[in-house]
């Protein structure tokens, strides 16, 4: 039976057909090779991803478990530092100027602080701050760590996350001792937003979710970057396959917490959306060209056989200038090691011309460990063997022809022809990547050092300067006021002069530390400013009161920011309404909205409006400067730092600061910030 017209017919042109094969053969192995390192790409990316999410885990869990130790140790000292006064108020339980005094030394000392107990050796709750706020839970925790302390154990849990409604909290408990002999716990109620803060940052860096769950309850999250489960609106609930599909995981020493590491796998999955977007077109692409050379080779052949050797030569070179476009180098290799081609990556990776290593062993390029030479690494990935790299890939080190060793990620893929064992080696140059984890550490390193750095100094300031600053101050009080007679006008007068330049020196020390720790500016994350205007009425509660003002702040939402620096831009803001107010009037503050602001830079405008005394319009200019003081001491005393540190801290958070006012009628501080939306 005769073939269809135009079909191809072996019959007729029996070297047509194996012509045809040596195209398609070439083509598979260049898809399979191609498919190969698409693979080995991906799963490196994979691998690498996890590694990051690991390393960051562990770096996480000790940040946290070190600040839960310097809270503690603070606690500590905070308790032995303030003996006398528990002690006075234990034995006076109705004096509450004494414990309103202690109150506001526990806010000053932890920021984070909502509610302070101070408790018997039994755990019972002699007295505390605040309605409410302690609860069963936190009974229960005050009971147990008696009880841990009076057996002499010294690794307790922090309880968890307190499902109070008005405050979820954990608790830090510090044991007391009084010199009549008397004992007892001293319990601090928490609010997590400094641990949300660094979960916060942590997936910053590394691209994954990190929650603290409960080590009872692995499921139920704890703290999040968002904060506490409060804050998460009720979803703080894991499903089970998240734990098992977490990058890490670990126990908080001494807390009922588990730091969980979970993948966001968003931009990993768009980086291998490319890797399988480019492999898959190179190998349409190389499937075109071999479609359209088998088809001219069918055609060419029923012309003249010498047109269809032209083409395929012409199949076979375009292969090999994709192949030799490759960035990666590429080495084919027998079952002995022995190198059959190397393409133009190759030379430029090791420095070697082509005629340089074809017909040599591939231990030229890859020594084996410590640059050592020696085939049994190689062989051993030949073969199949423990260390194979087919299938799966291995880092390995590589020489180039002047001695230097530098590391490539190896990927094997292989070929039978026959008998024959064909290899073919994929070589990635890691150098840059290593290089940029050094640089990445280093940095890490340094920025860790001037943290700690600036820490130091302040400490030392505020610590070798203050107290004698303020022994000065109380001396010239005290001579004043008990050797008044024996003094001079003109010496009482020098006296008053050198009390009140001690004071002002150490309110400059304190505020000059308190400039500097602006510029570390804390990873921005969702503000509630509601909740932050709350806290700084609550801290200014006396000087209302006093002043007889009236404070009206109305609904103000989310932005972007940290809660510690916000609460004193606003605290400055509405303490200097207070300062500057008319005396002729009850001072009236209002913080609200500019609601009919449009802004397309997605940032919100705070209007903070009062009826003080006002800003002469010549000196609106340097209202933000530092130490500019624009009334007379006598009469309202200050440094001049607060309105500057207001500017130093919107401006760090991406924010922007201005003032309006009119002498006699008041003013208004418009504060914009980058919305949480």
């Amino acid at each position: 039976m005769s073939s269809p017209a135009g079909a191809l017919d072996e019959s007729r042109w029996p070297f047509l057909g194996s012509m045809l094969w040596g195209p398609a053969v070439l083509v598979l192995v260049a898809c399979a090779a191609i498919f190969y390192y698409g693979h080995e790409v991906a799963s490196t990316l994979r691998q690498s991803a996890a590694a990051n999410a690991r390393a960051h885990g562990q770096a996480t869990a000790h940040e946290i478990r070190g600040f839960l130790d310097r809270e503690h140790e603070r606690l500590e000292a905070f308790v032995l530092e303030k003996a006398p006064e528990i002690s006075s108020i234990l034995d006076y339980p109705d004096n509450w100027p004494a414990i309103d005094a202690l109150q506001t030394s526990v806010r000053r000392m932890f920021r984070g602080a909502l509610a302070f107990t101070v408790t018997d050796a039994d755990g019972q709750p002699l007295f505390e701050d605040f309605d409410g706020l302690v609860g069963p839970v936190c009974k229960a925790a005050m009971r147990g760590f008696a009880q841990v302390v009076d057996q002499g154990l010294d690794d307790v849990a922090i309880p968890p996350i307190h499902p109070v409604p008005d405050a979820f909290h954990f608790d830090l408990i510090s044991p007391w001792t009084m010199e009549g002999g008397e004992s007892g716990l001293f319990f601090i109620s928490m609010s997590p937003q400094r641990i949300a803060e660094l979960l916060a940052a942590a997936e910053h860096a590394s691209g994954n979710r990190m929650v603290l769950v409960n080590r009872d309850d692995p499921t139920l999250i704890e703290i999040s970057a968002v904060g506490s489960r409060d804050a998460m609106k009720g979803e703080f609930r894991l499903e089970p396959e998240a734990l098992v599909a977490g990058h890490f995981s670990a126990d908080l020493d001494g807390t009922q917490w588990r730091l969980l590491v979970l993948p966001d796998d968003t931009a990993l999955e768009a980086a291998l959306t490319q890797v399988y977007v480019k492999v898959t077109a190179l190998v349409i692409a190389l499937l075109l060209i071999s479609a359209t050379l088998l088809l001219l080779i069918r055609r060419h052949e029923q012309r003249n056989s010498s047109l269809f050797t032209r083409s395929l030569q012409s199949s076979v070179n375009r292969q090999r200038a994709i192949l030799q476009s490759m960035v990666d180098g590429m080495i084919t290799l027998d079952a002995q090691g022995q190198i059959l081609h190397v393409n133009h990556a190759v030379t430029r990776l090791f420095g070697y011309e082509p005629s340089e290593l074809v017909g040599h062993h591939a231990r030229t390029l890859l020594p084996g460990p410590d640059g050592v030479a020696s085939d049994a690494p190689l062989l051993d990935s030949l073969s199949g063997g423990e260390h194979t790299a087919i299938g799966k890939g291995c880092e390995v080190l590589a020489r180039r022809k002047d001695g230097s060793l530098f590391p490539v990620f190896l990927t094997l893929g292989e070929s039978v022809e026959g008998e024959q064992h064909i290899f073919v080696g994929i070589l990635h140059d890691m150098s840059a990547y290593r290089d940029a984890q050094r640089k990445i550490a280093a940095q890490a390193m340094a920025i860790e050092r001037s943290n700690q750095e600036l820490d130091e100094i302040g400490q030392l300031a505020s610590k070798d300067l203050q107290p004698p600053l303020q022994r000065i101050a109380l001396l010239g009080e005290s001579l004043g006021s008990g050797h008044s007679d024996a003094l001079t006008g003109h010496e009482r007068a020098q006296l008053k002069s050198l009390t009140e330049e001690a004071r002002d020196m150490s309110e400059l020390v304190k505020g000059l530390v308190d400039y500097a720790k602006v510029e570390r500016q804390p990873v921005a994350a969702p503000v509630v400013l509601d909740a932050v205007l709350e806290d700084v009425q609550r801290d200014l509660a006396t000087t209302i009161s006093e002043t007889g003002a009236r404070i009206t702040v109305e609904p103000l939402g989310e932005v972007l920011g940290s809660p510690q620096q916000l609460h004193q831009v606003f605290w400055n803001l509405i303490d200097n309404a207070l300062k500057f107010r008319d005396p002729d009037r009850p001072p009236e503050v209002r913080v609200s909205l500019e609601k009919d602001a449009e802004r397309a830079d997605n940032k919100i405008t705070i209007l903070v409006q009062d009826n003080g005394i006002g800003i002469a319009q010549d000196r609106l200019d340097g209202v933000f400067e530092a130490f500019r003081r624009l009334h007379p001491r006598d009469a309202y005393p200050g440094m001049g730092l607060g309105l500057s540190f207001c500017r130093k801290i919107v401006e760090g958070l991406g924010g922007e600061i201005s003032v309006t006012s009119t002498p006699g009628e008041g003013s208004t501080f418009r504060v914009s910030l980058p919305g949480a939306d």
